[in-house]
């Protein structure tokens, strides 16, 4: 069975009084489907179907089409795994368990790019290192652009972080450095 696209729009997250809720439109292959809401209180998460408050016969027959073909992907996909106590467990994937999947991914990929365009700024006045995919990281900041820096200051540098930091996973992050046989080059 094939995968439905499925988009989240117009998500609001907001603190309530049992941790955190979200309101989102859901779009099952460019349709308006769902309306979701978690009022953050500890409870299950509220679904509106759309196709029940539209009027169009042709458009109600279209969403509960999409809704048919989620629900149809859903029941095909293997149970969850988690840990608790001890113990492994399973539980049935079902359509509140997909719907916080996809939004945790959004999350996970929204803040992905943020740290992206964070350390992309950095880069330019800054070698920094780190653990490649972890959010951790340290650097040495020149407060001017690298670019400006004598050659002999930053292979110096470079040099003595790769011998003194460089090691147990940890590499220099600079996407604009490369240091190679004892030379650092500087990519803009």
């Amino acid at each position: 069975m094939n995968k439905p696209n499925v988009q989240l729009k117009k998500v609001k997250t907001f603190v309530g009084m049992d941790g955190y809720g979200l309101n989102a439109d859901v779009y099952i292959n460019g349709v308006h489907c769902y309306f979701v809401l978690d009022e953050g209180s500890g409870g299950c998460m509220d679904f509106t179907n759309m196709a029940r408050i539209e009027k169009n016969p042709a458009k109600k027959k279209l969403i509960e089409d999409n809704c048919k073909l989620l629900d149809d992907y859903i029941k095909t996909l293997p149970p969850d795994t988690y840990e608790f106590g001890g113990k492994t467990h399973t539980m049935k994937v079902d359509l509140e368990m997909y719907i916080n999947k996809l939004c945790d991914e959004m999350e996970t990929e929204k803040l992905r790019k943020k740290n992206e365009r964070r350390m992309s700024k950095l880069f330019q006045t800054a070698i920094v290192i780190g653990k490649p995919n972890e959010d951790k990281y340290r650097f040495i900041n020149f407060k001017q652009p690298l670019s400006t820096l004598s050659q002999t200051k930053l292979t110096f540098y470079v040099a003595k972080l790769v011998a003194e930091e460089c090691h147990d996973g940890v590499k220099i992050l600079n996407t604009n450095l490369k240091f190679e046989n004892g030379k650092v080059t500087l990519t803009l």
